[in-house]
């Protein structure tokens, strides 16, 4: 779904789900079609859908109530109402049993893409601000600010949770944080809620890729730059050429003909959880313009940001290793430098 599509909303139901007063308030009625509130729902989803922090997953029982749930309103939308009633409160029951859990408004949307049906559960956990306030006396207006607990996140502001679900084939994208639960750090929609595994995000995924190359590099090169660079480019040209890492050929290109370094990154990756012989990653603007760059630091404190494409061209930019182990760069054929 990322990329450019056309996003249609259907129906759109907003519940209450405030842990702190002990019971849910669970709409009778959908929320009318107002241009400005379909465009604020709309621009949501938007994020969540271009998001590289969302995983991916799948129903994987047929018994799985929410599940359930979600066929019946896939075969008849007029179900809606209904069905995202008993959603908001099967939540609800989790989030009472669990006070570390923010409370929230939940806004169940229907909406099409490409002509697929999906279904969005959006929790909107609140967040305070302040509002002004007049007050009228004998001797004037006085006006006050006054903190709102219960406000929630602007257009410009991310969601922290959101289920985004297809209702052709029931694979779930789905947004979430950790909590605490039953005295420990876990994820309560996918575990709790949905019962459901997922796979890793794509910036998840991405980090992971980074974080063992970075290891080896600094375990076997000493913090080699010329290594880091190279993996941001192998990365950044297998992702444009497909979507795909090959985990076998990126050690290979990283670690060229050393064996015993290129088994080692493979096992490394298989322990963070990346089995696959071929990762899929579809990853966010944010890591496509790292990818972009290298940016690097000496313990001097200069920091420089050097283009991707440059970091192997000799013609601009050039690291000599000194005779006495220090490294110098010497940057080549400026014609011109400002002061941004």
């Amino acid at each position: 779904m990322e990329g450019e599509y056309s996003l249609r909303i259907d129906k759109v139901i907003l519940h209450i789900l405030d842990n702190n007063v002990h019971i849910p308030v669970i709409s009778s009625k959908e929320i009318e079609q107002e241009e400005d509130i379909f465009h604020f729902v709309g621009s949501h989803i938007a994020k969540v859908i271009d998001s590289g922090k969302v995983k991916n997953g799948i129903f994987q029982h047929e018994d799985n109530e929410i599940y359930n749930l979600c066929r019946k309103v896939a075969a008849d939308t007029e179900e809606f109402i209904n069905i995202s009633g008993e959603l908001a409160n099967n939540l609800f029951s989790i989030m009472t049993k669990h006070v570390d859990i923010p409370p929230g408004d939940v806004v169940f949307c229907i909406f099409e893409i490409d002509y697929i049906k999906y279904m969005a559960i959006m929790k909107f956990n609140y967040k305070s601000s302040y509002i002004h306030y007049v007050v009228n006396t004998d001797e004037g207006n006085v006006n006050k600010l006054i903190k709102q607990t219960t406000t929630l996140p602007s257009h410009a502001q991310n969601l922290d949770e959101c289920i985004i679900i297809n209702l052709s084939n029931y694979e779930i994208q789905l947004l979430e944080k950790e909590y605490e639960i039953n005295g420990n750090k876990d994820f309560y929609l996918s575990k709790l809620f949905l019962k459901c595994s997922f796979d890793l995000s794509n910036d998840d995924k991405f980090k992971k890729l980074n974080k063992v190359a970075q290891k080896l590099n600094k375990k076997y090169f000493d913090e080699d730059f010329s290594k880091t660079a190279k993996l941001q480019n192998v990365l950044a040209e297998s992702i444009e050429e497909s979507n795909e890492i090959k985990i076998d050929n990126i050690a290979k290109e990283v670690f060229e003909d050393i064996e015993e370094i290129k088994n080692e990154y493979i096992e490394e990756m298989k322990k963070e959880g990346l089995n696959e012989d071929t990762i899929n990653i579809q990853p966010s603007k944010a890591v496509e313009r790292k990818l972009r760059s290298h940016k690097f630091k000496t313990d001097s404190g200069i920091e420089i940001k050097l283009p991707a494409e440059y970091y192997d061209n000799k013609d601009v930019v050039e690291f000599i290793n000194n005779p006495d182990g220090t490294i110098s760069i010497l940057l080549k054929n400026i014609t011109k430098i400002s002061n941004k």
